[in-house]
This record gives C-alpha cells, sequence and structure tokens, in this order.
C-alpha cells in the first residue's frame, strides 16, 4: 500500500512537471486593442512579443500601424528572467523525476532518496510560482500607449498555476513518507524470523533450564 502512495505521489510530481514543460510553450498573454473599430488579438509569449502580420494588418494594405508598435513595445515585463525561471523549473523537474523514478524502482528501502527527490520537486515548484504569479500581477496592471491595449491570461498561466500545486502535492507527500515511516524501512520476514528463534527447541530447553534453576534458589530456605 505504502508503495503504491509513493508511486502516486510521483505520478502528480511528474504531472505537473509535464504541465512546466507544456507552460513554456503556450503563451501567457493574450494582447488585444482596437484601431479604426477594428479589435485584433496578438498572443505573447515567454520569449517576448512577436508580431503577426495577419493579425495586426488592420489596414488590409500590407502595412502594420505604427501605433500598435509603439503600444506592444510599451509592454512591461521582464521576458527574460520569467523565461529563465521556467527554464530552471524544467531542469529541476526532470532531475527530481529521474530520482524519484530510480529510488522507487531500484532503492525501495532508501528513503533519503524519495526526500531528497520531494525536496526538488518542492524547489522546482517554488521555481514556476514565481513568473507565474509575476506575470499575473503585470496582467492587471493597465497599459499606457498610443493604442490602449488589455491583456488577458493566457493558458500558460493556467498551467503554471497547476503545475505548480502537483509539484507541491507530489513532493510534499514524497518529503514526509520517510519520516512518517520512522526513517526505516521495514525489513519482510524479520518478525517471522524472531518467532523462529522464539519457538526453537534449544530455545525453549534453555527457557525452562533457566526458569527451574531460578525456582530453586527462590525455595532455598534462609
Amino acid at each position: 500500500m505504502n508503495r503504491q502512495l509513493e508511486f502516486a505521489a510521483l505520478g502528480l510530481a511528474l504531472a505537473g512537471w509535464l504541465a512546466a514543460v507544456l507552460t513554456r510553450c503556450v503563451a501567457l498573454w493574450k494582447v488585444s486593442g482596437t484601431v479604426d473599430n477594428v479589435t485584433a488579438t496578438l498572443p505573447a509569449y515567454w520569449d517576448g512579443v512577436w508580431l503577426d502580420w495577419d493579425h495586426w494588418d488592420l489596414a488590409h494594405d500590407g502595412s502594420l500601424h505604427c501605433s500598435f508598435y509603439r503600444s506592444l513595445m510599451s509592454l512591461s515585463g521582464s521576458f527574460r528572467t520569467w523565461r529563465a525561471l521556467i527554464e530552471a523549473t524544467i531542469g529541476a523537474g526532470g532531475f527530481a523525476t529521474l530520482v524519484g523514478g530510480a529510488g522507487l524502482v531500484w532503492f525501495p528501502g532508501r528513503g533519503q532518496v524519495k526526500v531528497f527527490s520531494g525536496a526538488v520537486f518542492i524547489v522546482a515548484g517554488v521555481l514556476i510560482l514565481v513568473p507565474t504569479a509575476w506575470t499575473c500581477h503585470h496582467t492587471s496592471q493597465p497599459l499606457e500607449g498610443v493604442v490602449p491595449l488589455r491583456r488577458d491570461w493566457g493558458p500558460a498561466l493556467y498551467l503554471g498555476w497547476i503545475s505548480f500545486s502537483l509539484m507541491l502535492l507530489g513532493g510534499g507527500f514524497l518529503t514526509t513518507r520517510w519520516s512518517s515511516d520512522g526513517g526505516r524501512a521495514e525489513q519482510p520476514g524479520a518478525g517471522r524470523t524472531q518467532d523462529q528463534e522464539a519457538s526453537h527447541p534449544l530455545s525453549t530447553i534453555h527457557r525452562t533450564a533457566f526458569t527451574h534453576s531460578q525456582y530453586g534458589r527462590r525455595s532455598e530456605p534462609i
């Protein structure tokens, strides 16, 4: 039963790591603006804001509005820092997955491996929490530019919160399992060995002789 719970915790943390990988690949914002009663929406990724000619050719004459370009340049954000934190999350989560999987398959009695894997998963969860919360804070701030732009949550922000929750739950369970087990893995057959030694004929003879000798010494007159 304990092994099944540990595999389930590792599966939760692994799902969180996969969500972090998807977070790196999808858009974090949906930026939209209106000019001449025409509204266009552009996805913003962790690599920065990339103009899509088809979306932003509002005049339909093959040219981009300069007002939109200047407004997009006012997008506040530290894309390079956010991208580095996401990539660090992916690296830490992948390393924790390898360590945890190897510990459960080849070293099931080594609780230290589970603790280390769970701790790295928690660190990875904190790493993805920072850019996710940071970008959510920027989303609520208004943009000042030639054209008013609105930023809405993209799929990356939803996946970021999911990744943080799953890695925190899975890593926390793996970390606390070692302390709850008392730091020792139960050795199979240990109880049977003690019972066999207690029921061994020689052990029975020794216990009987010791009991008679003790009774004889107590029954001697003073």
